[in-house]
């Protein structure tokens, strides 16, 4: 009990001290260098909307920052007070099919955590819409919600259900096989999910601009690109945020761009955006970052499988677990793979953000208007009043892209771009 309340004083000082450290940054604050340029807000943005992101982004950083901790204690509560196990011994008493208990013990586990994080999720939807970033309605967000976990427990269900089979049948080389299997589910999720599991969530349909189509193919032919198809899709119905991408291989390759980026960008600046899409394409980012991801995932198994036995070994009993064969432990896996995942987070943002820079110059080489760029980044940050600058603790734990003053800076030190006036 004495070791629990430490825990929760610790965790009460890190919130203060979160909260600290983000409400006392200013808003739109940047490099004494770039002020009355491009890349300062102040030219681009109206003072409303400048506070207004300071304000949204000040809430995202702070309910990150806080919920991660507090969802880690969530799932050591769920097997500390017996949730976990409950839930099993249910799941037993139902049904002796281990394929079946592990759906019924998987189901009950994820609405409870469903249940607990909605509450937050929903404020964050609900200070979207009064921000103008969305006009989705609480109905239709809940039904993505249901269809997320739906197709959540369609996809959790077997996996975990093979990982403690794997642990059952050889404890000590479960992770090898766990980590086998990964390996074409992750070449699945690159490569084939946009083109299987998005359209359950939007509508996708050839687009209907005739001459931006061909415009953006012939750019698509100019950086060997296999792609006869340019797609938009409805994500209006979302959000108000900007996006397009280019996304699978070979014959699956998908151009795609949101219809708000059709409404809210010119043709050139579109044009641009897509040429950094298709840099991501031609440089085999997302090729690289899956071998990448092959690796890690590699070493963040074996890792997982040296720590959950050796939590089993210390706190069996404090989490309420036969075993590490019982279903009332997968909590700890999970809690693993999170913690695990948030420490890796500063590397793999830092290969990324390499990775968005090399496509932005590479957009500026294949379409040699770096202008078009800073149009399109000013328009992005307005319309989604995106902090510009964000705190350097934001973009070493979630900046997966260079930061948008830095970006447009670029942009603007290019060869071509225009000088600001003045």
């Amino acid at each position: 009990m004495r070791r629990g309340w430490i825990w929760i004083a610790i965790l009460i000082i890190y919130c203060g001290a979160m909260a600290y450290y983000f409400l006392h940054q200013p808003a739109g604050q940047i490099p004494a260098a770039l002020r009355g340029g491009p890349a300062d807000p102040a030219t681009f943005m109206t003072p409303e909307q400048i506070e207004n992101a300071h304000r949204l982004a000040t809430i995202g950083y702070l309910s990150y920052f806080i919920s991660t901790p507090v969802e880690w204690g969530i799932l050591i509560v769920l097997m500390t007070l017996g949730c976990s196990s409950w839930f099993r011994s249910l799941a037993e008493r139902l049904t002796g099919w281990s394929l079946l208990r592990m759906a019924v013990y998987l189901l009950l586990l994820q609405l409870a955590l469903y249940v607990i994080e909605l509450p937050l999720d929903y404020y964050l939807h609900e200070l979207n819409r009064s921000y103008g970033l969305t006009n989705q309605s609480a109905s239709s967000w809940l039904l993505d919600i249901a269809k997320g976990f739906g197709v959540n427990m369609i996809i959790s269900i077997p996996l975990y259900w093979l990982l403690y089979t794997a642990i059952k049948r050889s404890p000590r080389r479960w992770w090898l096989w766990g980590w086998a299997v990964s390996v074409p589910l992750t070449l699945f999720f690159t490569f084939i999910q946009p083109v299987v599991l998005a359209p359950i969530f939007n509508d996708f349909k050839p687009l209907q601009d005739q001459q931006l189509k061909q415009q953006i193919l012939q750019l698509a032919g100019q950086a060997n690109i296999p792609a006869d198809q340019v797609y938009q899709v409805d994500k209006s119905k979302q959000t108000n945020a900007l996006n397009a991408y280019v996304t699978g291989i070979g014959s699956t390759t998908r151009i795609v761009l949101w219809d708000t980026t059709l409404k809210k960008l010119n043709a050139d600046e579109i044009l641009f955006i897509m040429a950094h899409e298709m840099g991501h394409y031609v440089k085999h980012h997302v090729l690289w970052g899956t071998l990448w991801g092959i690796v890690e995932s590699f070493i963040g198994f074996w890792l997982v499988f040296r720590l959950f036995h050796w939590i089993h070994r210390r706190w069996g009993s404090a989490i309420r677990a036969r075993g590490p064969l019982d279903y009332a432990g997968l909590p700890v896996l999970l809690l693993l793979v999170s913690v695990l995942s948030f420490a890796a987070s500063p590397l793999d943002n830092a290969i990324s953000r390499m990775n968005e820079h090399s496509a932005d110059a590479y957009a500026v080489e294949l379409r040699g208007d770096p202008d078009a760029g800073i149009r399109a980044f000013q328009k992005l940050a307005s319309v989604s009043l995106s902090d510009v600058n964000p705190p350097a603790l934001v973009q070493f734990f979630l900046g997966t892209h260079p930061t948008l003053i830095q970006r447009i800076d670029y942009f603007q030190h290019s060869k071509g771009a225009s000088k600001p006036a003045g």
